[in-house]
C-alpha cells in the first residue's frame, strides 16, 4: 500500500509541475512578444522624453499603446498575459531583454550624430 501511495503522490506532483510549465492559450510567441516589448520600451522612452524634456502636459500614453497593439496585431490583454508568463520564467525574460537592449544599441549606433 505504501508503494502505491508514493506512486500516486509522485504522479500528482509530476502533473502539477507540468501544468506550471504549460504555455497558456492565447500567449504571444517569444518573437512576437519580444517585438511588442521592444515597442513598449520605445513608448515608455517617448513618454519620459515628452514629460521631462518637452514638459508636455497630458501625454496620450493609452493612445500610443493602442496604436502599438494594433500595429503588432495583438491586444493589451494578450500582451499582459504574455508579460506575466515570461516574468514567471526569469531566464527566458532575461534573454528577451538582452536581445531588446542589443537591438536598441544597434539602432542608437545607426543614428546620425
Amino acid at each position: 500500500m505504501r508503494k502505491l501511495s508514493t506512486f500516486v503522490l509522485l504522479a500528482l506532483l509530476s502533473a502539477c509541475s507540468s501544468d506550471r510549465d504549460a504555455v497558456p492559450e492565447g500567449l504571444l510567441d517569444r518573437e512576437h512578444f519580444k517585438q511588442a516589448l521592444l515597442e513598449a520600451q520605445l513608448i515608455e522612452a517617448r513618454m519620459n522624453h515628452e514629460l521631462v524634456v518637452s514638459h508636455a502636459a497630458g501625454i496620450p500614453g493609452e493612445e500610443y499603446y493602442a496604436e502599438m497593439f494594433k500595429a503588432q496585431g495583438t491586444t493589451k490583454e494578450q500582451f499582459q498575459k504574455s508579460f506575466t508568463y515570461y516574468s514567471g520564467h526569469p531566464v527566458e525574460m532575461k534573454a528577451i531583454y538582452e536581445e531588446i537592449f542589443a537591438e536598441l544599441s544597434r539602432r542608437k549606433d545607426e543614428q546620425p550624430h
